[in-house]
């Protein structure tokens, strides 16, 4: 699927009223519950609690620059597989999962905005400036880090395309190389945003957790541990049984607290793990 062209698959959506009105309302939900949303907090138009939510592993972490194309890969990373399905399996097979897909990633972020709207996180970001990081300090004011939308639509991407491609009735042996790496490019993704220093620990599993409970079919509890064990699995990391243990534990805890909501229970555990800011 990687070498699938993100403008094929644009092109093509935007071929079909369906998927293009899909399009739209994913767009206005974006401005709206990602780039307004911190922006008016950040320009002092809206009073939202601000706090830091580092964790002390954060800091045997590395921070690796170099990752940063992998974690600018976030959205050709989901759009891709719908170019896939349009290739091989025709336009009325891209409609159908395009706009299934459209309609949780949608959900995802204005759920999450719920979250964002009772406290804004952030945590500690190095003075780095150069190259693409500097649009991301630009565009990116930093304040909706728990739960991270990007570990999000990551496992929510390979999970969807997991079910879609036994779906379309993909030979087991393709479909277990595509399923492969989409798991290895949403693991891959999921460490870019702790080592370029876009996120605390502490926000990976409030993620995980927030799509357990918004496809619990896909994202399992099961299926989360599998996840977990896999990052910094072959990154010779020193932290890094340390870190999938901190992740485990505190996901489960999420879980077995059993709230109400997902955003309850992740806007409880931002008030144990921060401190005010601002």
């Amino acid at each position: 699927m990687r070498d699938v062209p993100v403008p094929e698959a644009v092109a093509r959506a935007l071929t079909r009223a369906d998927t293009t009105a899909a399009i739209a309302r994913f767009v206005g939900t974006v401005l709206k519950d990602f780039f307004a949303l911190q922006f008016s907090v950040r320009l002092g138009l809206r009073k939202t609690p601000v706090v830091n939510v580092d964790h002390p592993l954060d800091e045997q972490i590395p921070f690796t620059p170099e990752r940063i194309g992998v974690y600018l890969d976030f959205i050709a990373f989901w759009i891709r597989p719908l170019g896939w399905i349009a290739r091989h399996h025709g336009m009325r097979a891209f409609a159908h999962h395009g706009g299934a897909f459209l309609r949780l990633i949608d959900r995802c972020y204005r759920e999450a905005a719920d979250v964002y709207r009772a406290a804004m996180t952030t945590t500690r970001r190095p003075r780095h400036y150069r190259g693409r990081f500097l649009a991301i300090h630009l565009f990116d004011p930093h304040l909706l880090c728990v739960p991270s939308l990007h570990v999000m639509i990551c496992v929510l991407t390979y999970t969807f395309y997991r079910r879609a491609l036994t779906g379309l009735g993909v030979p087991d042996a393709e479909r277990a190389a595509l399923d492969a790496e989409l798991f290895g490019d949403a693991v891959a993704i999921t460490e870019s945003v702790l080592l370029i220093k876009q996120h605390s620990v502490n926000c990976v599993p409030a993620a995980l957790y927030a799509m357990t409970r918004i496809t619990p079919a896909d994202v399992t509890p099961a299926e989360v541990a599998t996840f977990v064990e896999r990052l910094f699995a072959d990154e010779g990391l020193d932290a890094a049984p340390a870190v999938r243990e901190y992740i485990t534990a505190a996901y489960d805890r999420l879980l077995a607290a059993d709230d109400p909501t997902w955003q309850a229970g992740v806007q409880r555990f931002i008030r144990e793990v921060a401190a005010p800011t601002a």
